[in-house]
């Protein structure tokens, strides 16, 4: 079985040799299509033998996209440049590597990190997702209805890998606003194409209401002052994708 591993990149010369050190151990090919970073990116993803290409940046859906379509196999593993495989999941790909697979789709579940963290924290927050796939049933689509989500084949049933991906989100507080300035307008156009709408009252309510969420509901007060810093990110990042989208819509009237 050939698998080849995907990543997008912008200036991720502090997490990507971590992330491709990993996905070396799994992949027949790597590849990354990077949007002009300006620090060495491109020379650690050189280093670690992945097939490099440039392709402007537009959205992530797209670019993930691009970077899907230059893999050369049909089986595919979708990560982020701050996505580092655990060494289980290292394992159970290599033994999946040697069988033939249950299913065509496979979700891997990825949990949330902090910079210094080697393993997750009880209660970090986690998601699960498709990551994992035949591009024969399944694949990223272009565009910005889908979320940054791989979507799967209407029926095709989806399996579960045990092992899981660490995710590095943030390396410092200067770095997680730049992000999250950039992913709320990611949002904000999705929003705009589905033609969503929002109240004055969720303007309001947004911050506070996202705040008491991640720092009680999910549990980031267990995770002492990077928990309330985190929890106070995030819930600006929610706030923005509200705030920037009524900066939308009164600027349509003019």
């Amino acid at each position: 079985m050939k698998l080849s591993v995907y990543i997008v990149t912008l200036n991720e010369e502090k997490r990507l040799a971590r992330t491709l050190k990993a996905a070396a151990k799994v992949a027949d090919e790597i590849v990354v299509v990077d949007s002009g970073s300006t620090d060495s990116t491109v020379k650690i993803a050189d280093k670690y033998g992945a097939k490099v290409f440039f392709n402007k940046w537009e959205s992530y859906c797209k670019q993930k996209s691009y970077a899907e379509n230059k893999c050369s196999f049909d089986w595919v593993l979708m990560i982020d440049a701050d996505e580092v495989l655990s060494p289980e999941l290292i394992e159970e790909i290599l033994d999946w590597k040697r069988k033939t697979p249950e299913f065509q789709a496979y979700n891997v579940k990825i949990r949330n990190m902090f910079a210094q963290d080697e393993k997750p924290r009880r209660f970090a927050q986690s998601f699960n997702v498709v990551r994992l796939y035949n591009r024969q049933f399944a694949h990223m689509p272009p565009d910005l209805h889908n979320k940054d989500r791989i979507k799967v084949e209407n029926g095709e049933p989806i399996g579960q890998m045990r092992g899981i991906i660490y995710h590095y989100c943030i390396l410092s507080i200067e770095q997680a606003i730049a992000k999250y300035n950039l992913h709320s307008t990611e949002l904000l156009n999705t929003a705009i194409a589905e033609d969503r709408k929002f109240s004055r009252l969720r303007l309001v309510t947004e911050f506070p209401r996202q705040f008491l969420r991640y720092y009680f509901f999910k549990r980031y007060f267990l995770l002492g002052s990077q928990g309330f810093s985190q929890s106070m990110i995030l819930a600006y990042f929610r706030f923005l994708k509200i705030a920037k989208w009524f900066e939308w819509k009164e600027g349509k009237k003019d």
